[in-house]
């Protein structure tokens, strides 16, 4: 089920070995679809930086980024596959980093270099430790073998420190917030819609490759998909920022691919292939939606910013009269997002959810206990982000405008690839047949047993009545509203103010802002995110002119990360203020780790 091409590559260790199978065709249909859409969005979203600055190194980097991405999923050789990866890592970070004038931009493209680089560090450790047991550096080869029980296990954990770096598992997803909104929107929206993918994609990979592991392996990918969503999509809650706030979705869907692959590795445990496929095609399934929806929002946002020059969401209001078909666009990313149905962004995660409703009923009681936490805290998932998307399509697109921040639609360059990614999200989502098979065929590679293992309609009859029935009250919604616009005729309706609470004078200030809206969800969880107060409340009868506002930090970064840096800081400063300075001193230093490596290598 795979195609191998071999070329002649003078590299020590390295074959130039590139395989097309069932598992990276899924992660290549997502890299081609969001890649073309996002470049040709690109040229038209850049021509404002035209003869301001330098477009060359953009363009040429871009194109690097691309091209390591087709050669990470393709790759069949680790030498190949570390080059490919180190390469995209450098010109992601170029990328982020194309308005270098901006301090906080400078700042985001290093911790992302940091973040990358200490991943990579323990994905070395991990592909030594793999190829050191099978002999060799072929995937194909490496696959073949029998790993002992430590070695399996020890590659896992290095699997998920390093690609879970890349993919933004919390609390690893430090660099993402950062750097999403400090890149432009194009390339915001292939680091969230691909580039995080390719952390998926290292873990699918390894799951491949060692085959049986302990239950408490699947335990711990439901538990980070459960600990990634349910804290990723809470802190998107309590954001200001446009971007930022997608960031964060980005941990919450990540989130909800790690519970499904957790659910096909249970199922592959338990050799149940139903849960298997379920689990492992949802996540793959969904890896593909979310480069479309999480694609379109990025995008949808990027025009918004570009048209208003502003992403604060408490400055935009009332957009959707002059920013029609940009807000219809992002409407549709944003149904999608939540999972509605008729959207694609339902099909996935009804796959995981019927993978855990099976666990729940096939699996022993340990796997059961697990498969309920997974239902409770994906339906909590798809709340609160309708809650979310419920404040930031109200706040930015509804209700009338805070500031004089307008814009309009931009040009056809940005509006064509937003149609084609709206487009596929709809299509998915009521034909989503063929996507479906796809990914249950990578699912049953993945697990390595036969497609037809699993009859495909125990899932698709449940799915075809959920999608039709939701069609059916759509249309009978749509046929409600064109009756009674057909039975008031062109009568115009009587427009009444807004009760002014005791005010003698509206203001589009008195609008909810994103701090009131999330407030009562925020104060609920405030014991698990950072919220802090700022401004000071109001007092008296007539009190002066006052603000008060609400912010929610990252409690990885602040507690986690940054006092972490600050030691190595300390630390590599005691170092150098040690440090022998002797010529003599540094050769024996270098004799004496040759002969470990000699010592090593005899043994």
């Amino acid at each position: 089920m795979s195609s191998v091409l071999q070329l002649p590559w003078q590299v020590p260790f390295g074959i130039f070995t590139l395989c097309i199978d069932p598992l990276n065709i899924i992660f290549l249909i997502a890299i081609a679809v969001l890649v073309i859409c996002a470049g040709v969005y690109g040229i038209g979203y850049m021509r404002f930086y035209q003869g301001k600055k330098s477009l060359v190194s953009h363009v040429s980097f871009y194109c690097i980024f691309v091209l390591t991405l087709l050669v990470i999923v393709s790759a069949n050789n680790v030498i190949l596959f570390l080059s490919a990866w180190e390469v995209m890592t450098i010109s992601t970070f170029f990328l982020i980093i194309f308005n270098d004038e901006q301090e906080s931009v400078r700042k985001a493209g290093f911790i992302y270099l940091v973040a990358s680089h200490c991943a990579t560090f323990c994905l070395f450790l991990m592909f030594f430790l793999m190829a050191h047991t099978a002999g060799s550096m072929n995937f194909d080869l490496i696959a073949k073998t029998s790993f002992p029980p430590m070695i399996a296990v020890t590659v896992f954990l290095l699997s998920l420190a390093g690609f879970g770096v890349k993919a933004g598992f919390l609390p690893l997803h430090i660099w993402l917030p950062h750097a999403h909104p400090a890149a432009p929107s194009h390339i915001s929206a292939l680091l969230s819609g691909i580039a995080i993918k390719m952390g998926i994609y290292g873990i699918c990979r390894i799951l491949w490759i060692l085959g049986v592991l302990p239950d408490w392996c699947a335990y711990l990918l439901l538990g980070i998909g459960v600990v990634s969503g349910v804290m990723g999509v809470l802190y998107a809650l309590g954001q200001h920022e446009l971007k930022k706030l997608l960031a964060y979705h980005s941990v919450e869907n990540i989130g909800i691919i790690a519970l499904g692959l957790g659910v096909g590795l249970l199922g592959r445990n338990y050799h149940n292939s139903l849960i298997t496929v379920l689990g492992f095609g949802g996540a793959l399934l969904h890896v593909v939606n979310h480069a479309i929806f999480k694609g379109l929002l990025f995008l949808g946002a990027g025009s918004v910013i570009q048209q208003t020059h502003t992403g604060q969401i408490d400055r935009l209001g009332g957009l959707a009269k002059t920013m029609p078909l940009t807000s219809s666009l992002f409407m549709v990313g944003s149904l999608s997002i939540c999972g509605l149905p008729l959207f694609n962004g339902f099909i996935s995660e009804f796959l995981i959810y019927f993978g855990l409703f099976q666990g729940l009923f096939m699996l022993p009681l340990q796997g059961a206990v697990f498969c309920s936490l997974g239902i409770i805290a994906l339906a909590l998932m798809g709340a609160l982000a309708l809650a979310c998307f419920t404040k930031v399509y109200g706040i930015v697109f509804s209700g009338e405008p805070r500031f004089d921040l307008k814009g309009e639609d931009p040009g056809m360059l940005m509006i064509i690839p937003m149609l084609v990614l709206a487009g596929l999200c709809i299509w998915i989502g009521l034909v989503p047949q063929t996507m479906v098979i796809l990914t249950f065929l990578a699912g049953t590679y993945m697990s390595r047993i036969s497609y037809f293992a699993v009859d495909l309609n125990i899932v698709m009859v449940p799915l075809s009545m959920v999608i039709g029935m939701s069609f059916l009250f759509l249309s009978l919604i749509l046929g409600l509203v064109l009756l009674r616009r057909f039975m008031v005729g062109r009568k115009d309706m009587p427009v009444r103010e807004a009760w002014r609470c005791g005010f003698t004078r509206c203001s589009p200030k008195m609008q909810y802002t994103s701090s009131s809206f999330a407030c009562t969800i925020v104060e609920f969880v405030k014991n698990l995110l950072l919220v802090r107060s700022h401004g000071e409340e109001i007092k008296g009868a007539f009190p002066n002119k006052i603000s008060l506002g609400t912010s929610v930090h990252d409690a990885s970064d602040e507690n986690i990360f940054r006092p972490l840096v600050k030691a190595m800081f300390v630390w590599s400063k005691n170092i150098d203020a040690g440090r022998v300075r002797y010529t003599q001193m540094y050769l024996m230093y270098i004799f004496l780790f040759l002969i470990f490596l000699l010592a090593w290598k005899l043994t």
